[in-house]
């Protein structure tokens, strides 16, 4: 036998793996690296984890080191089946045998190894309980077992276990077979640890037979050659600017716009207030030119990451808000809404948020309303973007008109993060959807969908087959991806966790049936989806890291591909989800990333940030670009659904 891979974890420092240690929601779209000098990662964030340790831990004995699930099952609700996973980033492409030690410290609960692993809600497992050996299936939520042995295990005994994977599964114990299924080996896949009980992994081993062994090799090869091809066909990124943000930058809190042919940048700072990101300030607004220079600030910025990380919205959009064929912008500050001229800064109006001090419809300790999200609508059919509306953090959204006067209130179901604002019946005046909730250009509720856990993150309607009306994209949190008819009919459900972020352009190609990318974060994050135009999955993979925004970019000119993140272990994917285009390693930063045509030409450039420099890339090589509808200027989010939507020539 040849030995593939061996881990003894003796270069992993006694202690925890590392991970988010306070379980926030900046992996959502930030790049943070965690495990990139590791070949193996954790791919499971959750926010009911608060307070706990990390999932895995590094301890010893006799100088042996040994990986300790360190968590046990305290999840529950919609993570009740979240296992603790750490998978290696290796593909196996031929049958092999998985050999370990494992010790069961905690009896009535799963432990044990995932193989055929794709993602951490996709794999086949050997598992144990005390009592039993199990082998089974997992597909999203459905866990299938197909087949199981009463086994009872010795809490203070070391087992040797054995799997060999080929046309079955055998499972030995200290080499005496136990069980054996039928489930066939599948090429390319993983393999993972996968526990819901405090246990104890050590001297882990994959071996192959040498005939196995070589054509492992072979076959991993050819992938690898199959991937280059398409690499070839694609031209590589340049860098064709380079930006000091001095102490101005910030996190994923950028707004941008073209005048007189160039961008112009808008960037937001904050401090956190009363309850991590519940209530932020914003702290200073920095407007600067593709130089770098600042035109104007509101605020005084540190520089610092403690005020540029944060997991929500920070209150501000460029937009022409008073019809005079200028952008301003519009934000919130200290309880206030101001509104000044995007170069000059000039202040135009100025509004105090509402007084929600007696409200008890308002969760907030404030006299006044802290802003969480400001956006730009036409509800009463004025043929710009002249009204607006503001909201708190899950429950409430304010509409104002023009003159800043309040025009209604929602208050219904939860609100998620940003409301998708447009005119979805051809009136002339635009409608929202909030949350799950359509309500027309009055504020009164057309329709309400049958849904109520969490929340919708991100929000998309468009026309996703040439010979179908619009329809709704959410990405709706524990509820999961769902296609909704205009009526408010649910066309398809999708279970993919909890759906996070999601785009839909035409990755395969054809600019009449339009394809759906999707990503999970709590509970399961980097798995990443697409579906044809009807929802049907058409492949999932599963990145080893965090800050996958699957944004489309029109690359050059003819190729659109999708944007997972700007490190090395992202890139751009094709519709099959293969890294065709990769980022250089030139010390680029990687923390946040977005696509934007600053040129107005057609093609999109990815700019990469962090609070210090931001770096801009675009294909070396570009051809005359077909037309697309994207989401608008105005409104900026990290809480968007982003499309490319072609348009007829």
């Amino acid at each position: 036998m040849i030995e593939v891979i061996s881990e003894n974890f003796q270069n992993f420092s006694l202690g925890e793996l590392p991970y988010d240690h306070f379980h926030t929601a900046l992996g959502e779209y930030h790049y943070i690296d965690y495990y990139k000098k590791y070949n193996w990662y954790d791919p499971i964030p959750l926010h009911q984890w608060r307070s706990l340790d990390g999932s895995w831990l590094i301890t010893s004995k006799n100088s042996k080191h040994i990986l300790e699930q360190n968590r046990s099952d305290p999840s529950s609700g919609a993570f009740k089946n979240v296992f603790c996973v750490l998978a290696h980033k290796e593909k196996l492409y031929a049958p092999y045998q998985i050999n370990f030690n494992f010790r069961l410290l905690e009896p009535n609960r799963l432990s044990g190894v995932a193989f055929n692993y794709t993602s951490s809600r996709k794999y086949f497992a050997v598992f144990f309980d005390g009592y039993s050996i199990k082998i089974v299936k997992r597909n999203q939520e459905e866990i299938t077992e197909i087949d199981k042995k009463e086994f009872r295990l010795d809490d203070l005994k070391t087992y040797k276990i054995s799997i060999n994977l080929g046309d079955t599964c055998d499972v030995y114990v200290d080499d005496v077979l136990k069980l054996s299924a039928q489930i066939l080996f599948e090429p390319g896949k993983q393999f993972a640890c996968v526990s819901k009980a405090l246990c104890q992994y050590s001297d882990i081993s994959i071996l192959m037979d040498e005939k196995n062994y070589y054509n492992h090799l072979s076959l991993k090869e050819n992938y690898n050659k199959q991937i280059m091809l398409k690499r070839q066909k694609y031209a590589p990124m340049k860098c064709i600017k380079k930006i000091d943000l001095k102490n101005f930058g910030s996190g994923r809190q950028l707004r941008i716009a073209v005048v007189d042919s160039k961008p112009i940048f808008v960037m937001a700072q904050h401090q956190k207030r009363v309850m991590r990101d519940a209530y932020a300030r914003l702290s200073c607004l920095s407007v600067f030119d593709y130089d770098g220079n600042i035109l104007w600030q509101d605020g005084e910025a540190d520089g610092t990451l403690n005020s540029a990380l944060i997991s929500c919205d920070l209150p501000f959009q460029i937009a022409d808000i008073n019809n005079d064929k200028k952008l301003e912008v519009i934000y919130s500050i200290d309880f206030e809404i101001i509104v000044r001229d995007l170069i000059s800064g000039k202040e135009l109006k100025r509004m105090p948020t509402p007084y929600v001090v007696d409200d008890k419809l308002v969760d907030m300790p404030f006299y006044r309303l802290n802003v969480d999200a400001i956006r730009v609508a036409d509800f009463k059919g004025l043929g710009y973007k002249g009204n607006f509306i503001i909201k708190d953090r899950y429950h409430n959204v304010w509409a104002f008109d023009e003159n800043m006067k309040l025009m209604w209130r929602y208050n219904h179901k939860n609100t998620g993060h940003f409301p998708y604002i447009a005119d979805f019946n051809d009136d002339k005046k635009d409608e929202m959807f909030v949350g799950y909730d359509m309500v027309d250009s009055n504020g009164k509720i057309i329709f309400s969908l049958p849904m109520d856990q969490d929340h919708t993150d991100e929000i998309i309607f468009i026309r996703l087959k040439a010979s179908k009306d619009k329809q709704f994209v959410l990405a709706s949190g524990n509820e999961g991806l769902n296609i909704v008819n205009k009526d408010g009919s649910i066309y398809r459900h999708i279970d993919v966790g909890h759906a996070q972020r999601i785009s839909v352009a035409p990755y395969l190609g054809d600019k009449t049936n339009l394809q759906i990318c999707a990503t999970s974060f709590w509970g399961a994050d980097g798995i990443i989806y697409m579906f044809d135009c009807d929802g049907k999955e058409l492949n999932q993979i599963e990145q080893p890291c965090n800050g996958n925004l699957v944004s489309p970019v029109n690359y050059d000119g003819k190729n659109i591909l999708c944007l997972l993140n700007s490190s090395s272990d992202g890139g751009l994917v094709d519709g099959n989800l293969d890294k065709v285009v990769l980022f250089l390693d030139d010390g680029h930063p990687t923390l946040c990333s977005e696509v934007f045509d600053i040129d107005s030409d057609g093609i999109d450039e990815i700019l990469c940030w962090d609070n210090k420099q931001m770096w801009i890339y675009k294909s070396a090589v570009t051809y005359k670009a077909d037309e697309y509808e994207k989401y608008p200027n105005d409104s900026f989010s990290n809480y968007r659904g982003e499309y490319l939507l072609p348009l007829k020539s």
